[in-house]
């Protein structure tokens, strides 16, 4: 980066200008309106949420003699007329339609474009057909010689990370790129780790991240939470909350220093694979955790919770885990998906049966998605079950695979469904309590 910097500041041309782009994508219920509109109040994911830190992390990455805007799609209108060297795409699978969109206007116009993110990572030859250029893997490792190049008119067709960033080199991500202004959750999103063991079917993770936890220095995570505006944050990776000596360890270490700070609100993401210990929850509240969001359906535990000859005692031991955690203080906001092959016309019933067993009263409920790079995508592929390829339907609130044992008219009543009889009767001030919310956006 040094090379980099003296390579800027010594060169004669004029200033390089980078316009990042952060492209838009539906949110989750957009295409199912009056179901929107009868649950406004509850859906947390509906709301516009803290912003994606891949752009901000670049955008730190980037010397400060490089002028770098943002524009965030979602709020604001892209200027395609805009003089810059170089229109910098981040996305994944549900903005790739609007990033393939964005990027070919760009082009049309004669400006250079480079995409990258989960979704062109896995869809190289598909990116290319829109960008000038396409980043593959984590950009750390390749944006120096991006921007020089970039800079020297050279730019190459594929840029691909061949490791693993080490997350000790991981600046603090340059947040204000985005107006505060502009979100209604009043949160940040942290980033600790990368990398995973598990082989959950519909997860990137492991193609993207790798097989191996990589773990941000606490030192540097606890700094990153201290140069913060806001008191709330969400720490993106779910796979902290495995079980395990490793990840168990390096969580608690993180929250034995945020106990220390004044008014700190965490949320956590995880899936069913948790370990059943009381005292280590009692341990997350007290650094500040306020709740878990925890997805039922591909990871080993919860696949097979709600196919019809689930065990009773994998039930039970699923609703104990769920009052472990709400007994220590911590919201339980569970996410269900609905359609899988293994699930019958039965399985919206059953999981409703379940949270009202365990009393969860905070939920969103999912149809499985194909991603690229997962191994459910490319089974359903390899299948020929791929309905389209709009992306912008990949949210997984649509059905864009064939399902096994529904049509897709049955699969999306029996989304509608559980969203409906979940929320039927409940106070929307209970249920999203854990959450911040600017009620001016």
């Amino acid at each position: 980066m040094l090379r980099l910097r003296s390579f800027f500041t010594n060169r004669n041309a004029a200033r390089m200008k980078l316009r990042l782009v952060y492209p838009r994508f539906k949110k989750f219920l957009e295409d199912h309106a009056a179901l929107r509109d009868e649950l406004k109040d509850h859906v947390i994911g509906d709301y516009t949420m803290p912003p994606s830190l891949a752009l901000p992390i670049i955008a730190a990455l980037t010397p400060e003699s490089v002028e770098v805007a943002l524009t965030d799609d979602n709020i604001s209108r892209v200027d395609f007329d805009e003089k810059i060297d170089l229109a910098v795409i981040s996305c994944f699978t549900p903005q790739a339609q609007r990033a393939y969109e964005i990027a070919d206007e760009f082009r049309r116009r004669g400006t250079r474009t480079v995409i990258g993110g989960i979704h062109p990572s896995a869809m190289p030859q598909e990116a290319l057909l829109h960008a000038d250029s396409v980043c593959v893997g984590e950009a750390e490792l390749v944006w120096e010689t991006i921007l020089a190049d970039a800079a020297k008119g050279a730019l190459k067709k594929r840029y691909c990370a061949e490791s693993y960033y080490p997350l000790s080199r991981m600046p603090i991500p340059k947040r204000d790129i985005f107006s505060p202004d502009n979100y209604r959750w009043k949160a940040h999103l942290v980033q600790v780790m990368r990398g995973c063991p598990a082989p959950c079917a519909g997860c990137p993770v492991p193609s993207m991240g790798g097989t191996l936890f990589r773990l941000r220095p606490v030192d540097d995570i606890i700094a990153d939470i201290a140069s913060m505006p806001y008191r709330e944050f969400y720490f993106t990776d779910d796979t902290v909350m495995l079980p395990g000596k490793k990840p168990a360890k390096f969580l608690l270490s993180i929250m034995e220093r945020t106990a220390e700070l004044a008014d700190i609100r965490i949320f956590l993401a995880s899936t069913m694979m948790m370990t059943p210990d009381p005292e280590f929850y009692r341990k997350l509240r007290r650094g500040g955790a306020a709740s878990i969001y925890t997805v039922f359906g591909f990871d080993r535990v919860s696949e097979s919770l709600f196919d019809a000859h689930c065990p009773p005692q994998q039930w039970t031991a699923a609703v104990d885990l769920v009052r472990m955690i709400e007994d220590s203080g911590i919201h339980f906001f569970g996410s269900f998906g609905i359609g899988f092959d293994n699930q019958d016309k039965g399985v919206a019933e059953r999981i409703l049966a379940f949270t009202h067993d365990a009393n969860i009263d905070l939920a969103e409920f999912y149809i499985p998605t194909p991603f690229p790079g997962t191994r459910f995508g490319e089974r359903m592929v390899a299948e020929n079950r791929v309905l389209h390829r709009n992306y912008s339907q990949w949210n997984h609130a649509n059905v864009v695979f064939k399902p096994k044992h529904f049509t897709e008219t049955e699969l999306l009543d029996s989304f509608f469904f559980a969203w409906r009889e979940f929320f039927k009767g409940k106070d929307p001030k209970k249920t999203v309590r854990s959450f911040t919310l600017n009620e001016g956006k």
